[in-house]
């Protein structure tokens, strides 16, 4: 991108009086700061890429593949927009989050935060902290919650923790774009269901972090309200299903949190361990008849939440599971 380039190559691209170096051969090559070799051709200043077509190019390109050499372009990508002062939608960061996360390439995210003054991604951008947990709990899930993959999953969830503490910290005011994912009880629950599953699994003993993790769980999930929300009277098959998904997104990781949180008898005959007990029964209501609802209105359509719970719950549903893949609202 022009923009990423120094100000002298730039006028040689530009200026047309300045052209000849680079129709003559060999040309003229510049190295960016990735290490990424480009070859520099004339250009009209005002000739620029369409924004919006470069974001959905660079989805579809990235959706349909996990080569680490295609992914390992997206900070420079991102890096190029900075530079042009192309401001992006949260939603696209959301949406490249979680295909990054279906795609096994949650580390590159994680790079481009951990480089937010030059990418822009930063893990409070709404949607990016949450779809990089689900993320983790669905690699750790399809390993049955032990191994390599539950290791994996856990650091690098503890990882996004910590730096969403020091992004946050003295951020006085969020921008229109941004949440506090600090407060969120997904990734809360997530944190929680990753170090007990660990510690169920003897591969680290610290019931005493895994205690602090669902306390903190419990206190904002009681803070929050937004998997109590009920479809309102006359709401349509894709407001209902949005809905009752993002229920079971929301609430699948705490049910599982818990359930591991008291298989250790340290949690379990804790005070606290009335207070998970109290909140798995509620959590579990909510999430059977949110799948109820949600597998009424699929309409042979695959949704993350029923996805998530067939996961969990060893269980199958077959109109979902072998729909071919289609638009979906969540």
């Amino acid at each position: 991108m022009p923009a990423a380039l120094q100000e002298h190559h730039r006028a040689l691209i530009y200026k047309p009086s300045r052209h000849q170096p680079l129709i003559n051969e060999p040309g003229v090559t510049v190295t960016m700061s990735d290490d990424e070799k480009v070859k520099l051709e004339p250009m009209n200043f005002y000739d620029r890429p369409n924004k919006k077509k470069s974001l959905t190019a660079i989805l579809d390109i990235l959706s349909n593949t996990n080569s680490d050499a295609a992914w390992k372009n997206l900070p420079s990508f991102l890096t190029g927009m900075q530079l042009a002062k192309e401001r992006i939608p949260a939603q696209f960061y959301e949406k490249i989050t979680r295909k990054a996360s279906e795609m096994g390439k949650e580390r590159i995210i994680v790079l481009c935060a951990e480089r937010a003054h030059e990418t822009g991604l930063r893990l409070s951008k709404k949607g990016v902290a949450k779809e990089l947990m689900l993320g983790f709990h669905t690699r750790a899930a399809l390993a049955d919650f032990k191994g390599g993959e539950l290791e994996a999953a856990s650091r690098r969830a503890e990882k996004v923790v910590r730096m969403l503490e020091d992004e946050l910290y003295a951020t006085e005011k969020l921008k229109e774009d941004e949440v506090d994912a600090r407060r969120s009880p997904l990734v809360a629950s997530v944190l929680t269901e990753l170090v007990a599953a660990k510690t169920v699994n003897g591969s680290e003993s610290d019931a005493e972090k895994v205690a602090s993790y669902a306390l903190k769980m419990l206190h904002l999930a009681k803070e929050s309200q937004v998997n109590s929300a009920k479809p309102p009277p006359g709401a349509s098959k894709i407001e209902i299903r949005a809905l009752e998904n993002n229920v079971l997104e929301g609430l699948l990781p705490m049910q599982n949190a818990i359930k591991l949180a008291l298989e250790l008898d340290s949690v379990k005959k804790a005070p606290l361990g009335k207070q998970l007990a109290a909140r798995l029964k509620k959590v579990t209501n909510t999430i059977e008849e949110s799948v109820k609802i949600l597998r009424e209105n699929a309409d042979g359509q695959p949704r993350r939440g029923l996805e998530m719970y067939d996961q969990l719950h060893g269980t199958q549903y077959n109109e979902v599971a072998a729909a071919e893949p289609g638009k979906d609202e969540a």
